[in-house]
């Protein structure tokens, strides 16, 4: 929900520049390998155009989204078949070599080796799109009984799409496994990764107590009396003109149309209820003195504010823990913070 700094991001790729060459270089060996077991001429032209890709761009992996976009649509598309049905309709699927470029390039692999290293060391726990859930999913080992985490992501660009793009590191999304299937292959207008300093400090995306919320709840004291609003952006149309008229089309679809933003958080209308209790209990001379106290410990002001909301309280923290877009907003709708 919203934008992390570009450059602390290349800050980070710096730090794990020889791991990240050492993907690329691996990439090229499978690749290489996987075209000399390839004979269909179709799969092998698209394979080929592929293995030529990483060979003459050593910082493949580590493109931005301006390049990634300017670079994804000048590949051909990964190479389709027909089907027809039984009765006689025609569908389209890709080839086996998509699938087989992503077992190349070790996507898999990396989601429970490099990727949560990368994405701690960036400062990424929760998933950017919900903002509700952590990013690690616990993933049964194959015939033992034991579990090992592995980091889930959202490829922006989709794999089954851009499978050359599957470990381009601008293109990975740190998600929940539940955005993730949400999502599918659909396109959204959400960029994680800016350039632009304001992007990383102001979310655009807004949770809010509705009208008589709070009033309704501290008389009847029911959680269902609780209800909040979800407010983004309008994601951007494009008109197509007709003899007779011009017709606006949406390209993409909102948060809470992909993500079901608002059916998840009225769920937590417990810890919406909380902070009500605790706007009703500390009133401006309260939290005066309940500061003077913290003052005394020495407790950064930023502390005392998480401390008090049980969460962070600054837009620009809110990929540190589940939950704190809600809380930061909710708390401020009740001047707590």
């Amino acid at each position: 929900m919203i934008a992390i700094y570009e450059n602390k991001v290349k800050g980070v790729q710096a730090h794990f520049s020889i791991e990240i060459e050492e993907q690329r270089e691996l990439a090229i060996l499978k690749l290489n390998k996987l075209n000399k077991k390839t004979t269909d001429p179709i799969d092998k032209a698209y394979l080929e155009s592929v293995i030529s890709l990483f060979e003459r761009n050593k910082n493949i992996l580590v493109w931005n989204s301006k390049k990634i976009n300017d670079v994804k649509e000048k590949l051909s598309s990964v190479p389709t078949y027909s089907k027809t049905s039984k009765k006689g309709k025609v569908t389209y699927h890709k080839t086996i070599i998509k699938d087989k470029i992503l077992y190349a390039l070790g996507y898999k692999n990396l989601r429970s080796t490099f990727y949560p290293e990368y994405f701690k060391k960036i400062g990424i726990k929760v998933c950017v799109y919900c903002n509700s859930q952590l990013t690690i999913t616990a993933k049964k080992t194959t015939n033992t009984s034991d579990y090992s985490a592995k980091f889930e992501v959202d490829h922006f660009h989709s794999k089954s799409e851009y499978p050359f793009l599957s470990i381009c590191l601008f293109n990975l999304y740190p998600v929940c496994s539940f955005c993730n299937r949400a999502k599918k292959d659909d396109a959204i207008e959400f960029e994680l990764y800016s350039n632009e300093v304001t992007k990383t400090i102001k979310s655009d995306y807004n949770f809010k107590l509705t009208s008589y919320s709070k009033a309704k709840y501290l008389i009847t004291k029911d959680l269902k009396d609780i209800d909040i609003t979800f407010k983004e952006p309008i994601p951007s149309k494009t008109k197509t003109k007709t003899k007779t008229k011009t017709k606006t089309k949406t390209k993409t679809k909102t948060f809470n149309e992909t993500f079901h933003i608002e059916g998840i958080y009225q769920t937590q209308t417990d810890v919406i209820e909380e902070l009500i209790i605790k706007s009703q209990m500390y009133n401006k001379s309260y939290l005066k003195t309940l500061k003077y106290s913290f003052d005394k410990l020495s407790i950064q002001p930023k502390l005392f504010k998480r401390t008090l909301v049980g969460n962070y309280t600054e837009d620009k923290d809110l990929h540190k823990r589940p939950m704190s877009k809600l809380v930061m907003d909710i708390a401020k709708d009740l001047d707590l913070v």
